[in-house]
């Protein structure tokens, strides 16, 4: 009687570490996965941004081109949703002598 309960007591602890180890097994598995889905999304919300200022700078070249007199490019700009500022607030010509 005094050796089944130490025999029976490290039959449930080695069962409880067994239960535990495939615990940990599993969610360093899920952590792992989730881990390189984070990587993914940070790769692609960096190419997003350096895509972004590319196209910011298309929009402002295609922008002078429309100021300058292009009527097609003003028109593809409107198209696309894109409005010109005019130059209404410019400051007059300080040249004038009083």
């Amino acid at each position: 009687m005094d050796t089944r309960l130490p025999y029976w007591g490290s039959i449930v602890f080695s069962t409880i570490a067994l239960i535990l180890l495939v615990i940990n097994v599993s969610m360093a598995n899920t952590n792992r996965t989730m881990q390189l889905d984070i990587q993914k999304r940070q790769a692609d919300i960096a190419s997003a941004q350096t895509y972004n200022q590319l196209a910011q700078g298309l929009v402002q070249a295609m922008a002078e081109a429309a100021k300058g007199g292009d009527t097609q490019m003003r028109d593809l700009l409107a198209a696309q949703g894109i409005t010109l500022k005019t130059d209404a607030a410019a400051p007059a010509d300080k040249t004038e002598k009083k």
